[in-house]
């Protein structure tokens, strides 16, 4: 009880054990950590998992003084310390045989749990509850094995190739089709993995739950923009090749092997923000409807309420 007061009257003391419990994870955790560095520079999920951090760290900034009003020490939640480092030191294990990616999926796991631990012990449940989200956000930055990441990779290449196929039926494009490959006159695609767009679809699905996060209030309506993620990044494959044979046929023959294949889904990317934009706003539109109708209704009841006192 003493050290729980104690902790409560100096803000200043919690953060800097707070700080110290990180810096003693982030010490066992070095290899994994280190790793995932690299990862985040060349991962096939995403070349920017770097980010992740520092965009959690300016909404806890942000958030300040919500999170920091109601602070207590609570030594329970110091359980899931060492819990975090067990999993660290499997990480670490050599008889395990595990690839070093996979490894570096479970440091920056363990990574994660111990930073929650020390969290919740220096500030306790209501901080955490505030900040839940970007705490919550850190696990972006966690590398999907691959055994996770493959079936994700194969989905993405064969919703891409069904639409393909359909916009190519659209616009009355003479081809065939077996599998993943497509014969055009004159042309041969095949949509391999590197075509799949995993990177731009899980930097649009970050960007969508953090959207989401940030304009909209409702459960229901956050969870619609997010579900509408799975069929705009498809689509948005799908154009993507589309478009670049189209050009590669009508318009230039180096259109295919040129920067614009190569250097140029950014310019796919936008449109499928754009989209995602725009669906935003439709939602927002809605839920301020949604509180004026739920505004009017409540003072229409107190008037009924309020005449039928008077009256009584």
């Amino acid at each position: 009880m003493a050290i729980s007061a104690q902790m409560e009257s100096k803000p200043v003391l919690v953060h800097v054990a707070f700080a110290v419990l990180c810096l003693f994870a982030t010490a066992l955790a070095r290899n994994g950590l280190q790793v995932w560095l690299e990862m985040s520079q060349t991962s096939e999920q995403s070349s920017n998992l770097w980010l992740i951090p520092l965009i959690s760290a300016f909404l806890i900034f942000e958030r300040r003084h919500a999170i920091f009003a109601n602070t207590r020490f609570t030594p329970t939640a110091l359980l899931l310390f060492p819990f975090g480092l067990l999993i660290d030191a499997v990480s670490l294990s050599t008889h395990l045989s595990l690839s070093e990616s996979d490894a570096a999926v479970l440091a920056i796991v363990g990574f994660w749990i111990t930073v929650m631990g020390a969290f919740i012990a220096c500030y306790g449940k209501a901080a955490w509850s505030q900040a839940k989200f970007p705490l919550g956000f850190l696990l972006f930055a966690v590398p999907m094995p691959q055994v996770i990441l493959d079936p994700i990779v194969r989905w993405l290449q064969h919703g891409s190739a069904a639409v393909v196929n359909s916009l190519f039926v659209l616009l009355h494009v003479s081809f065939l089709r077996d599998g993943l490959d497509f014969y055009l006159s004159g042309l041969t695609i095949a949509i391999a993995p590197e075509c799949s767009g995993i990177r731009s679809s899980y930097a649009l699905l970050v960007l969508t739950v953090l959207l989401s996060h940030l304009t909209l209030r409702t459960t229901w309506h956050r969870v619609v923009l997010v579900l509408a993620v799975v069929p705009l990044v498809l689509l948005k494959n799908g154009i993507r090749i589309v478009t670049l044979c189209l050009l590669t046929l009508h318009v230039d023959r180096s259109v295919i092997t040129g920067p614009l294949h190569h250097q140029g889904g950014f310019v796919f990317f936008g449109l499928a923000l754009f989209v995602e934009g725009a669906l935003c706003w439709l939602l927002q539109r809605s839920e301020v409807r949604e509180r004026s109708r739920s505004l009017l209704s409540n003072r229409n009841s107190n008037r009924v309420a309020g005449s039928l006192r008077c009256s009584s």
